[in-house]
This record gives C-alpha cells, structure tokens and sequence, in this order.
C-alpha cells in the first residue's frame, strides 16, 4: 500500500505542473500538449490536500507545490522536497534528516519526462467531457490493479482531482485535490534551491 501511494503521489505532481491541454483531443494527445507546452508555465503554485480512504503513515498530506520548468518546491508539515534541476533535496521535519540524492529515489520523486513516460508504456488512456464540461481521463495498465481517475477544469485548464481506483471493487483507495490554483507567479530563484542553514540541526544523508 505505501508504494502505491508514492507512485500516487509521483503522478500528481507532475500533472500539476503541467496542465495546458487543449479540448476536443485524444487523451494521448492532451499528455503530448502537457509534455510540449510545460516550458511555458512560468512559476505555477498549487494549494492541494491528498486524503486516503485507509489509514496510514503516509497521507492524509495538506501542502503547497511550487513549480518552475522541471525545479520544483514541496512544502508539506511532515516532508519538503526540492529538486534544483540536479539533485533531489528531501526534508522530513520529523526526524530531522535530509536526504540528498541525485537520483529519483526518494519520497517525492519526478521529474515531467519521466512521469510522462510512465503514462505512455502500457497505460490504455481514455478521454471524456463531463456534464460541467470538465475532462475526464482514465488511465489503465493491464499489470496493475487500479486505475486512474484525472479531472481537468476546461475554465483554467488546471487538475481539479484525481483518484486512484481499485478495479475490482471500484473503491477508491487515494484521493487528489486541488484547493487553490495559481500560475505565471513572481517568486523568488532561492525557493528552488536547497538552503542549509535553514537546517543546522538535521543530519545530512547522502544516497548514490
């Protein structure tokens, strides 16, 4: 289970980043548009809370996710991460620890090429206009036992909620949604890169 919900996690946040779709197109050709047009997102902030229907140690998780081109910025009570373009710098508050990485492995680990690849290796995507002319995108893998469930807002073209479903009883298992929305923001470089004296009492781990 806290697998899925890291993967769970992985996808969301690269959907937020990088969500200017156009209508009237296949679900494969919205992911391309979010692919080719996520350059153009200039410095996109997202207020969202990710809720769980099981109990675990993981979620429920209320935060902000700041983003610019592929750097981004975390900022959640238990666990902050920030990816610089370089390394992978993540913060969890509770045991005082930082662990940097040059690799994607760790708690919220993505980058937009990848997450995109994700998508398109094996996953059956579908795409439909609801009643309040929202888009609704499901995405399958035959290999996995849930799916899915991405609701785009057609007003600001933004990521209003997305689910992750098991397929055989249809429960929903982690939940996605989005408070606030906002793009094109003045924020400062520094909120992209790792500080260290903010943290002179946590220990540093270095992972290869």
């Amino acid at each position: 289970m806290e697998t899925k919900n890291k993967n769970f996690i992985k996808v969301i946040l690269f959907l937020l980043g990088f969500s200017n779709l156009l209508a009237q197109e296949s679900a494969i050709e919205i992911l391309q548009k979010v692919k080719d047009n996520s350059t153009l997102i200039e410095n996109a902030k997202y207020k969202f809370i990710i809720t769980s229907e099981f109990e675990n140690n993981l979620l429920p998780i209320n935060g902000v996710f700041y983003i610019k081109d592929e750097n981004y910025f975390i900022d959640t009570e238990e666990i902050d991460q920030i990816y610089d373009g370089d390394k992978f710098y993540t913060i969890i508050h509770e045991n005082q620890e930082i662990i940097v990485s040059d690799k994607d492995n760790t708690f919220f680990n993505f980058t937009p090429n990848q997450i995109f690849n994700y998508f398109l290796n094996g996953f059956e995507l579908e795409i439909e206009k609801l009643l309040n002319n929202s888009y609704l995108i499901i995405a399958e893998n035959n290999q996995e036992d849930i799916f899915y469930s991405i609701v785009i807002n057609s007003a600001n073209l933004s990521i209003e909620k997305i689910e992750m479903i098991e397929k055989k009883s249809n429960v929903r298992i982690n939940s996605f949604l989005t408070l606030t929305y906002d793009y094109n923001l003045i924020v400062p470089l520094s909120l992209f890169k790792f500080d260290i004296a903010k943290y002179k009492n946590y220990l540093i781990v270095l992972e290869n």
